[in-house]
């Protein structure tokens, strides 16, 4: 296995406040933490209805122009129609195909601030928003749902070249590899090493008791197998993978921890793993500094016949 190579950029920190959390969220930590107490079956398993449950935000203003610029489609998956988005050079033609994969409550959008720099390389853009995302009907989904949008993806448009993702993205990238999904390279933002790394951001974020959470995911392993826990972990899918890779992680993001990243890189023969400061789970994204990283790293386009797994 090749040694994973670590950068640091350092980021200056704003002096921002912290933000309030919404009413919404203290009632709803609130009820779990007082009847969930006294009631964990019940409560768990409206805490399961809700781990599937999303939320959309509105498209902030960087993203618009990006999105009326794009050509819209649909793809039909298991019932839902998936809003789709495409973007190429007005007159160079595209020689690769690049999918973005946006994370938990995230948007196709997302890929906005790359756009530009990645269809000017010749690439052919394609993102898309998940069920229950964005555009796309719905009100829960999952990542077994997520990986089928994958692969009707790859159906429709062909193999894709190159991958960007972010958080939970790259646990759907990797998972849908693992299945068969050919990438030849995968730059990957934030993302959580294994399923356990998500499930106790879940009980964070709710401050949900343990006996709640215990209730939920018995709940879980009935309808779904514990088995499902190991086949979408990060660190056992990226083992056998020979695809380039670039990890980008930042040190302040309070979602999923930066050691994440770095498990995942040293899992990863031949991973490189860049770690940030002061951006967060979010910002990061659209950061000047990462998204030229991530352009030098798909800087030329990659050719049509890397393997993807390693012998």
């Amino acid at each position: 296995m090749d040694t994973a190579i670590f950068y640091h950029m350092k980021k200056t920190h704003s002096n921002k406040r912290k933000p309030k959390t919404p009413l919404a969220l203290r009632l709803l930590r609130l009820t779990y933490n007082t009847l969930g107490r006294v009631f964990p079956a019940y409560f768990g398993r409206r805490a399961y209805a809700l781990w599937f449950t999303t939320t959309r935000f509105k498209t902030p203003p960087y993203e618009r122009p990006a999105l009326a610029a794009a050509r819209n489609e649909q793809v039909s998956v298991n019932g839902l129609q998936i809003a789709v988005y495409l973007w190429q050079h007005e007159s160079i033609a595209p020689a690769a195909t690049l999918l973005f994969i946006h994370g938990w409550t995230g948007r196709g959008s997302q890929v906005a601030s790359y756009i530009e720099r990645l269809t000017g390389l010749g690439y052919r853009v394609i993102s898309f928003d998940g069920p229950a995302h964005g555009n796309t009907p719905g009100k829960q989904t999952s990542l077994l749902e997520m990986t089928d949008v994958i692969f009707a993806l790859n159906k429709k448009y062909g193999d894709f070249d190159a991958a960007i993702t972010h958080s939970f993205g790259g646990m759907i990238l990797t998972f849908a590899m693992s299945l068969g999904l050919k990438v030849d390279r995968a730059a990957l933002i934030c993302p959580p090493n294994n399923f356990q790394v998500i499930l106790d951001n879940f009980q964070r974020i709710l401050q949900l008791p343990d006996c709640v959470m215990q209730a939920m995911e018995r709940i879980s392993y009935a309808t779904h197998g514990q088995v499902i826990r190991d086949l979408v972990d990060m660190e056992n899918n990226v083992r056998r993978l020979s695809c380039k890779s670039l990890l980008i992680h930042d040190e302040d993001d309070t979602d999923i921890s930066w050691h994440s990243s770095e498990k995942i890189a040293r899992a990863w023969p031949g991973a490189r793993f860049i770690k940030t400061q002061g951006l967060g789970h979010r910002r990061i994204v659209r950061d000047s500094q990462v998204v030229q990283h991530i352009i030098d790293f798909l800087d030329p386009i990659p050719p049509k016949d890397h393997p993807e797994t390693a012998d």
